[in-house]
């Protein structure tokens, strides 16, 4: 297969506003006296390709393919607008040669088929859909005491150009025991390179930030999904499936210009609000001051690395957040996630369930931090944890939580602290049906009805309640990030 694909996407936007309207319901612009504020602008992403594509498959044992794309973005300049990738996979459905069917010993096994591919795709995605491109440099035009000026916006980076991902997958798919017991296993290492990313600029650049392809990362891991059937008969169906993913992320490269600074832990790199991005660590690592509990006055310590003259460094506390230091405190990203459930059906009556899970990796509690904080004078009607009712008193010296004092800053300052586990375990679906059998549906002029009702995202357990550890990757996700919508439906479903 050979072929061609061209997309182009406009962004249309007009704004415009008056107030002081004759009449509420009338919502056209007419109706308001006074002028408020307006604006528009039109943004355009075009992409292009050229694809390939070509199968083999002898004798229904020996599987091949082959892939070649050549894709051009206009988010980057055009020098290097242009980007290569391809992808190549083999499969040998080995259960069907003769040594193996001939085998008394492998007779269990229905099916087993030895897998293994590479492929290489571009990521372009630097920015929302309806961004400016990010190779020029961009201004707002604003009003100077009635004259028209130009303010910085974006700071443009033509030697940007695709993301790559390569990934090589090798495994293998079975089937035993008469198809009761079968599933997938595969490795996988993915390596990106020049990774598309946020890279923070002082503020005499007049920019916040501009887009660099920075470094490489590395994913290396297993994946594995099974499904077995406890007990069929004919009536009753009754299966189990698991799947579980585990791998090891770290950055494998990065850039000696990108090596801004140096960890307590020897770690080169650069930060970026509360995360550290350097060589031979995952991708997401908080770095962060470490909290050291409470002094004999109920103040909130932290730790600070201290060196002598001969160099040795001794750690100790210090009640001046501003004299900590910064320390590496794990990865958001998990060890292991997956999910796993079971499904029944007996005489008509069908139901099923299913979890999601993961395990490992941190999240800061934003939400948590918040509500820890001590009172100021802008902060009546501000939510408060009950946690606060253990905080240090003369009385309870014992406390591992500041004192509760009027305008304390430090008392909920940004630390390890606010670090928990970003494990969870999740009820995402229970479903209840029951199909009518034939004999009564026939005389209806149907085929088949099936009654049926459903909950959708039940319940959420975790370290601390009302904390999801869903909502971001980065593990920063605070109570402005929806979670997913508890969904409680019922319906009937028809075939005729």
């Amino acid at each position: 297969m050979i072929g061609h694909e061209y997309y182009r996407t406009q962004y249309f936007y007009t704004y415009g506003s008056k107030s002081n309207m004759f009449d509420p319901s009338n919502h056209e612009l007419a109706g308001a006296v006074t002028d408020g504020s307006s604006n528009s602008y039109t943004t355009d992403y075009n992409t292009e390709g050229y694809f390939a594509r070509v199968q083999y498959n002898f004798d229904e044992k020996y599987y091949a393919s082959a892939s070649y794309r050549r894709d051009a973005s206009s988010r980057f300049h055009p020098d290097n607008r242009w980007g290569n990738f391809w992808s190549a996979g083999a499969a040998w459905l080995i259960s069907k040669e003769n040594f193996f069917q001939n085998s008394d010993a492998l007779k269990f096994i229905d099916m087993l088929k030895i897998k293994a591919s590479y492929g290489s795709q571009g990521n372009d995605n630097i920015a929302d859909s309806y961004e400016t491109p990010r190779y020029t440099n961009t201004y707002d035009i604003v009003n100077s005491s009635g004259h028209p000026a130009s303010v910085p916006k974006v700071l443009g980076n033509k030697d940007i150009t695709w993301e790559t991902n390569g990934n090589f997958n090798a495994g293998f798919d079975f089937e035993m025991f008469k198809s009761r017991f079968s599933g997938t296993f595969e490795f996988f290492n993915r390596k990106t390179s020049d990774m598309l990313f946020s890279f923070p600029l002082p503020p005499s650049y007049g920019y916040t930030s501009y887009y660099a392809n920075i470094g490489d990362m590395r994913n290396r891991g297993l994946e594995l999904d099974l499904k077995g059937v406890i007990l069929q008969t004919k009536d009753f169906y009754w299966d189990v499936n698991v799947n579980l993913t585990h791998y090891k992320n770290k950055v494998s490269y990065l850039p000696d210009e990108r090596k801004t600074m140096t960890t307590p832990e020897g770690v080169q790199g650069y930060s970026s609000g509360n995360h550290f991005f350097g060589e031979g660590i995952p991708l997401y690592t908080f770095y962060m001051q470490k909290y050291a509990g409470v002094n004999e006055q109920g103040e909130a310590l932290y730790f600070k690395d201290v060196k002598d003259d001969k160099g040795n460094i001794t750690r100790e506390k210090t009640t001046n957040y501003s004299e900590a230091t910064q320390y590496l405190c794990g990865s958001s990203l998990p060890d292991v996630y997956g999910g796993f459930g079971t499904s029944v059906s007996w005489k008509g009556f069908d139901f099923s369930i299913d979890f999601a899970y993961q395990i490992g990796g941190k999240v800061y509690d934003g939400d948590y931090s918040s509500a820890m904080n001590s009172p100021t004078a802008s902060s009546k009607g501000h939510v408060i944890h009950a946690d606060i009712l253990n905080a240090w008193t003369p009385e309870n010296t014992t406390s591992n939580i500041p004192r509760f004092q009027y305008g304390d800053s430090y008392t909920a300052a940004t630390s390890d602290r606010f670090l928990t586990s970003g494990s969870y375990l999740s009820l995402q679906n229970i479903n209840f049906g029951y199909t009518l059998p034939t004999r009564v549906c026939r005389p209806l002029g149907i085929q088949k009805l099936r009654l049926y009702l459903a909950a959708d995202n039940v319940a959420l357990w975790t370290k601390r309640q009302g904390l999801d550890p869903r909502q971001t990757i980065s593990g920063e996700g605070t109570a402005s990030y929806y979670a997913p919508i508890r969904t409680v439906s019922g319906g009937i479903t028809l075939t005729f």
